[in-house]
């Protein structure tokens, strides 16, 4: 959807447009569950925690103003509310430590680009690599790389410093080009696995 149609679609749902309301739901919802599910793995409490968001928009409508970047606004705020859903039922005992952790993820393109590799060692070396990265970098990475979101945005998403999502991102390429699985020749496909 482009900048102009967001906006105007946006217009229409502050104005009570349902039709426009389920326009941005169907529009982002996919990814919002993507994204969700790899915070928590409970399906169930990830949609509900998606259905509140959209809820709340809408009860709010009036009141919102229009948002920079919609799809980053509705990162944000799912992320906020699965991380408050999860303290409140104590799913993973203390959050406050565990936050950091609570993303996992496979790449789709990291999946292509093993289907595409012929030998068993080196897709087990590839493995290797990427399971080495933490739960913050998987996340920082999949932001980036997977749903093309800036340095600012990734920093309001994780809640983590600009220029360290920066020095992040930076550290993890650069390992992952100084990992085993690159030096014997898959190097060249970083861009592919990314």
């Amino acid at each position: 959807m482009t900048k102009n149609k967001e906006n105007s679609v946006w217009a229409d749902f502050v104005g009570g447009d349902k039709k426009a309301f389920a326009s941005i739901y169907n529009e982002h919802i996919d990814a919002l569950f993507l994204y969700g599910s790899k915070i928590c793995p409970d399906r169930d409490l990830t949609m509900d925690c998606i259905q509140d968001v959209f809820i709340d928009l809408f009860q709010r409508r009036e009141k919102l103003s229009v948002p920079y970047n919609l799809k980053f606004y509705l990162f944000k705020v799912l992320k906020h509310a699965l991380i408050k859903k999860l303290r409140k039922e104590r799913k993973f005992g203390d959050l406050s430590e565990r936050e950091d952790e609570l993303f996992q993820t496979e790449y789709s393109i990291e999946k292509k680009t093993i289907n595409e590799e012929t030998e068993r060692n080196t897709k087990q070396l590839l493995y290797k690599t990427l399971n080495s990265l933490t739960s913050k970098q998987q996340e920082i990475l999949y932001l980036r790389f997977t749903l093309g979101f800036n340095y600012a945005e990734i920093s309001g998403i994780t809640k983590t410093d600009h220029n360290s999502v920066r020095k992040q991102v930076y550290r993890t390429i650069k390992k992952l080009r100084e990992s085993e699985y690159f030096r014997i020749g898959g190097g060249c496909k970083l861009d592919n696995v990314l």
